[in-house]
C-alpha cells in the first residue's frame, strides 16, 4: 500500500529548508554513535537551500573596507609625521609597519574570500583533473600550485586572483619604507634675537683713555694729548695711529679673505643649537667709488695721474695714490707719555683732520682678445689691455646687512648701503707756496679736536679704519720684462693669483673688502664700538625630521586596493552566479564529494597521505548535478543530487533547482515504505515566521 503526502495548507508558500521526507532512519546505514544517528534521522529528506548567507559577502566587503581605511589611515599617520622632528623613530616605524601588515592582511583576506567563490564557479563550468583541483584549492597557500598548467588554463581568472594574493603583501614592504628621516632646517618666524653683536661708533665719541675702567673695551685709535692728567684748561686729545686691536682685525680679515668671526657669535645671537637670520643696521665708515676714466673716456680730470701710465701705453697694470694730504704722523714730537715736547701754545693745526685721503686707483684689465699683428703692444702685452681709473671717497655710511648663522658658520650679505656725507667734506688743491703740499678747503669743514671733541673722535676712528685699508692698496704693479709688484694688494683677494692682475671688478671688491673689515669688528666684544642689539630674526635649526615619500606608499597600496576592489566585484558576481556563498573548509568538501563513484575511486587512499596515487590525480572531476537513472519526483518536483563527479556523470547545476541526497537512498526509503517497515509521518513544513506546521498523511 503506497503512502502519500497531505499538505495541511497548500496556500502557504513552502520554505526550501523544510523536510519533505521524515523517516525514523535508514536501517542499513545505522551508526554506533546515537547522537549522530539522531542527526541523520532528523536531516533525512532535507532539500538543498538556494540562499546567499550574509556572512561571507559581508566579511569580504568588511575586509576590503578595513584595508582601504587602513591604507588611508597609514597615509594620514605619515602625513602627520611629515616634517616633524624624528622623535621615537623606532616606535613610529613599528606603528607604520603594523598598519602596513594590517592593510596587507585585510586586503588579502578579502581577495581570498572572493577567490573561494570564484573557484566554485570554475568547478561548475569546467571538468578538471584532481591535480588541477588540488592546485586551485591550495593556490593561495602553496606557491607550487602555480606550476600546474591545467589550473592556469582552466581557471585563468581564479589563478590571477591567487597570484595577486601573493603580490599584495609587497605593499607591506614598500609602504613602511616611504617614511624616512633626514636632516632639515626648521624655521621659526616671529622670533627675536636678544644679544646680536652690532657696531655703535657713538660710543667712541665718549671714549676717554684716562677712564679705561669705565669703558668695556679698547678704542680703534691710539691717542696723544696735551695733558695726560686732563687737568689743564683747554687741553685736548688728538689722533696718533690705528690701535693694535683694529690692525689685528683688519689684517686678519684681509688675509682670511673673509671676515673674522667670534666662535661664540652663533650661541650669543641665536641660542644653543639654533641657526638664525636677521638684519643688522648700523652707521660706519664706507667708501663711495666712482669711475673717472677709461678707454672710452680717457680724460682723468683732477686725478693725480692719467691713463698714459697704465698698460698698454705705460708699464703699470695697477697704480694707487691713496695718501694725498693725509693726516701727518707724528703731528709733533712727543714724549713717552704722548704729550708734545714743545710748550704751549701749540700749532693751530695740531691734530686737525683737514681732509680724508681719496683713493685714486688705476688698473688695467687683461682681456682674452689678442692684439693685431701690427699693433705696437702685441709683443709686450699679447692680449688687449683696457685701462681704468676710479676714485673712492670716505663717507659716513648707513649699512644694512643680512647676518646668517648656520651650524655656527657666519655669513653676511649686504642688503643696503646708503652714503650719507663725507667723513671730511673738503677739496684739496696744490699749495701754490709749496708744490709738494696741498691745501684743503673750506677750512670750516676741518675737524678739530679743540672744538667738537665727539665728532673728532668718531672721525679719528673712521680715519683709522681707512688707513688700515690704504696700507694694502697703496703702491703699484708694473711690467718691464716681468710683472713686479710693489703693493700689498698682492696679499689680498683683490689680486687674481691665476693672472697676477687685479680682479676685473676691483671697484666693487674694494668696497666689499672694507665691509669685511667692519664685519670683523663684530667678532671682538672688547672694543669700545662693540654693542648688542635686540632684533627680530628667523630662527631655525637642523634637526632629524620625518620625511614622507607619498609615492612610495601609494604605488603599493594603489595596486593592492584596486586589485582587491576588482576581485570583490568578481566575488560578488560569482556568488550571484553560484546562488550560494561557500568556502573551502572541510565541511564544504565533505558535503560536495558524496558520490559512490568517488567512494570507489578512493579505495586504498583513505589516509590522505603522500605519495598520492597518480592515477587519481589524473582523473577529471567537475562539480555538478549527478546523472541518476529515473530520478524520482516528489511533491515539489524532481529532486537531484549535487556533488563532484567524473566529467561524464554530472551535468551543470541549474540555479534555483531542487537538490537533495543520492537516489539510491531514496530508493531504499521507498522499498521500506512498500514493505510496511516504515510508517510515514506527515511532512513538517516551516513557515516564514511561525516555525513548523504539521501535515496529515
Amino acid at each position: 500500500m503506497s503512502s502519500h503526502i497531505v499538505l495541511s495548507d497548500m496556500s502557504k508558500p513552502q520554505q526550501p529548508s523544510n523536510s519533505l521526507y521524515t523517516v525514523n532512519s535508514l536501517s542499513q546505514y545505522k551508526t554506533q554513535d546515537e547522537a549522530a544517528q539522531r542527526l541523520v534521522d532528523r536531516r533525512a529528506g532535507e532539500l538543498a537551500q538556494w540562499h546567499i548567507h550574509w556572512i561571507t559577502p559581508a566579511m569580504a566587503l568588511a575586509l576590503f573596507v578595513a584595508g582601504a581605511i587602513g591604507s588611508i589611515g597609514h597615509h594620514v599617520f605619515y602625513t602627520h609625521l611629515d616634517g616633524k622632528p624624528a622623535d621615537e623613530q623606532l616606535r613610529m616605524v613599528r606603528y607604520g609597519t603594523a598598519l602596513a601588515f594590517f592593510v596587507k592582511s585585510t586586503l588579502v583576506g578579502s581577495v581570498v574570500t572572493c577567490y573561494r567563490q570564484r573557484i566554485w564557479r570554475t568547478f561548475r563550468k569546467t571538468a578538471m583533473t584532481m591535480s588541477a583541483i588540488d592546485s586551485l584549492f591550495t593556490a593561495t597557500e602553496a606557491p607550487a600550485a602555480f606550476f600546474n598548467w591545467e589550473m592556469i588554463m582552466a581557471g585563468k581568472l581564479a589563478t590571477f586572483m591567487a597570484l595577486c594574493s601573493w603580490l599584495i603583501p609587497l605593499a607591506s614592504v614598500l609602504s613602511p619604507s616611504s617614511l624616512t628621516s633626514e636632516l632639515r632646517e626648521i624655521a621659526t618666524d616671529g622670533a627675536r634675537c636678544a644679544s646680536v653683536a652690532t657696531l655703535n661708533f657713538t660710543r667712541e665719541a665718549k671714549y676717554d683713555f684716562r677712564k679705561e675702567d669705565s669703558y668695556a673695551g679698547a678704542s680703534l685709535a691710539f691717542w696723544n694729548t696735551t695733558d695726560v692728567k686732563g687737568e689743564t684748561p683747554g687741553f685736548f686729545d688728538y689722533y696718533d695711529q690705528p690701535s693694535k686691536n683694529g690692525k689685528r682685525l683688519a689684517v686678519t680679515s684681509i688675509y682670511l679673505n673673509k671676515p673674522a668671526t667670534n666662535p661664540s657669535a652663533s650661541l650669543n645671537s641665536c641660542g644653543e643649537r639654533w641657526n638664525c637670520t636677521y638684519d643688522l643696521t648700523f652707521e660706519a665708515p664706507g667708501y663711495k667709488c666712482d669711475d673717472v676714466a677709461s678707454s672710452s673716456k680717457p680724460d682723468a680730470g683732477d686725478a693725480p695721474f692719467n691713463l698714459s701710465i697704465m698698460a698698454p701705453q705705460g708699464d703699470m697694470t695697477y697704480y694707487a695714490s691713496t695718501d694725498l694730504n693725509d693726516y701727518v704722523s707724528p703731528q709733533i714730537d712727543t714724549g713717552t707719555n704722548g704729550e708734545p715736547k714743545q710748550k704751549p701754545p701749540y700749532p693751530g693745526e695740531l691734530g686737525v683732520f683737514q681732509s680724508e685721503p681719496v683713493l685714486w686707483i688705476g688698473y688695467s684689465i687683461k682681456t682674452s682678445e689678442p692684439y693685431d699683428k701690427d699693433s705696437p703692444y702685441r709683443e709686450k702685452w699679447g692680449n688687449v689691455h683696457e685701462p681704468k681709473i676710479f676714485k673712492c671717497v670716505a663717507h659716513h655710511t648707513n649699512y644694512t646687512f643680512e647676518m646668517r648663522y648656520n651650524d655656527t658658520q657666519q655669513s653676511h650679505k649686504l642688503k643696503k648701503r646708503d652714503f650719507l656725507y663725507p667723513v671730511v667734506d673738503t677739496q684739496i688743491s696744490p699749495d701754490p707756496r709749496n708744490s709738494s703740499k696741498f691745501l684743503a678747503s673750506p677750512a670750516s669743514s676741518w675737524v678739530s679736536p679743540r672744538t667738537d671733541k665727539e665728532k673728532y673722535k668718531i672721525t679719528a676712528c673712521y680715519h683709522s679704519l681707512g688707513a688700515l685699508l690704504r696700507n694694502f692698496l697703496r703702491g703699484q704693479i708694473k711690467k718691464t720684462q716681468y710683472l713686479v709688484t710693489k703693493s700689498d694688494i698682492s696679499e689680498s683677494r683683490l689680486m687674481d693669483p691665476k693672472t697676477s692682475y687685479v680682479v676685473p671688478n676691483l671697484k666693487e671688491e674694494i668696497q666689499n673688502v672694507f665691509e669685511d673689515i667692519l664685519i670683523s669688528l663684530l667678532s671682538e666684544p672688547h672694543l669700545v664700538v662693540a654693542d648688542t642689539q635686540n632684533v627680530p630674526c628667523v630662527k631655525s635649526r637642523s634637526v632629524n625630521v620625518f620625511v614622507y615619500h607619498r609615492e612610495g606608499l601609494w604605488i603599493g597600496y594603489a595596486f593592492a586596493v584596486f586589485a582587491a576592489f576588482c576581485f570583490l566585484l568578481v566575488g560578488a558576481w560569482s556568488i550571484h552566479q553560484n546562488g550560494v556563498a561557500s568556502d573551502t573548509r572541510f565541511s564544504r568538501i565533505m558535503v560536495t564529494t558524496r558520490n559512490p563513484t568517488l567512494d570507489q575511486l578512493s579505495v586504498g587512499a583513505c589516509l590522505g597521505g603522500d605519495p598520492f596515487p597518480k592515477e587519481l590525480t589524473r582523473t577529471k572531476l567537475r562539480f555538478g548535478v549527478l546523472l541518476e537513472e529515473n530520478p524520482r519526483e516528489g511533491p515539489l518536483g524532481v529532486v537531484e543530487h549535487c556533488c563532484f563527479g567524473s566529467a561524464g556523470e554530472v551535468k551543470e547545476i541549474s540555479k534555483s533547482g531542487k537538490y537533495a541526497g543520492l537516489k539510491k537512498y531514496r530508493d531504499k526509503l521507498d522499498a521500506k515504505r512498500e514493505d510496511g517497515d516504515v510508517k510515514e509521518k506527515a511532512a513538517l513544513l516551516r513557515e516564514d515566521s511561525e516555525g513548523e506546521s504539521e501535515g496529515d498523511r
